[in-house]
């Protein structure tokens, strides 16, 4: 917001009446969004009339608020002009059938189903399993390995008896030899699947081990191996897997559970900086 907006809804002269002061508030902390706005909207989101709104405008020295958007437009001191140009862009290049541009509104896309991921049960039930297991396992193969290391590494901030398995000792003991309850077994594959994924799923519910997965709209197993499976759209891009779907799900997961874990997560890390300042591992 231009220095002169901000000192004018903020001054007495523009706040004498309660209506004033509903629109120097709305204004004030709703700058982003005053590119899509008409005084009309704003009237009806306070509910007051366009003409209240039009006349506390004309008293700021506008006539009207396409003046003040071009005020604001003009001092480029909003970045949602920035991101409305970009969106337009991306609409444009969409249209004229560029790759990159419809690989962009792909993900944006998939984000947008992740958002209603996060409200179904599936994922409540994975954040209270990440939670109360007794210790965490994470699995991954092949190109998703990487990001369920880093999703393992992180999680350990968060709790205690966090575990990456690689299944290099030929056996997983350290998930399946039954000698501590409540375990629970973090398992993200996608397509093209990997030969291990699934009888690790099945040996670690014999084994009493409960299963959440992570996987795409391409698995046609998911849901008969775990407890809780958890589907994410998949990759339909001409090139390759990206990765920034899962990516996405899995730091909202992270934050779902610094969340419920609140100040246990703070003592947790405080620990762990201490231990890395004795080691010596981080720059200071």
């Amino acid at each position: 917001m231009s220095k002169r907006i901000l000192k004018l809804v903020q001054s007495d002269d523009l706040r004498r009446s309660k209506s004033d002061k509903l629109i120097a508030n709305y204004i004030e902390r709703n700058i982003a969004d005053l590119p899509f706005e008409t005084a009309r909207s704003i009237a009806q989101r306070l509910e007051l009339s366009p003409m209240t709104v039009g006349r506390y405008l004309r008293r700021m020295g506008f006539d009207g608020l396409d003046e003040l958007k071009g005020e604001l437009r003009r001092g480029r001191s909003n970045p949602a002009w920035q991101v409305k140009a970009q969106v337009d862009r991306l609409e444009e290049d969409r249209r004229e059938g560029k790759l990159l541009a419809r690989l962009i509104q792909q993900q944006i896309d998939n984000l947008g189903q992740i958002y209603e991921l996060t409200s179904a049960p599936e994922w409540q039930q994975t954040i209270e399993a990440l939670v109360g297991a007794s210790e965490v396992y994470v699995a991954a193969y092949q190109n998703v390995r990487g990001i369920a290391q880093y999703f393992a590494s992180q999680l350990s901030y968060t709790r205690p008896r966090v575990q990456f398995v690689d299944g290099l000792n030929g056996t997983y003991a350290e998930l399946l030899d039954g000698s501590v309850d409540g375990r629970l077994l973090f398992l993200h594959d996608v397509r093209r699947f990997a030969s291990k994924a699934k009888p690790l799923a099945l040996e670690a519910r014999r084994a009493g081990v409960k299963v959440v997965l992570l996987t795409d709209e391409f698995c046609p197993w998911g849901k008969d191996v775990s407890d809780v499976c958890l589907v994410v759209p998949g990759s339909h891009g001409p090139l390759w897997d990206g990765a920034a779907t899962m990516t996405a799900v899995m730091d909202l997961m992270l934050s779902n559970i610094i969340v419920v874990l609140g100040e246990e997560v703070s003592e947790r890390v405080d620990t762990l900086t201490r231990l890395q300042d004795i080691f010596g591992d981080f720059e200071n």
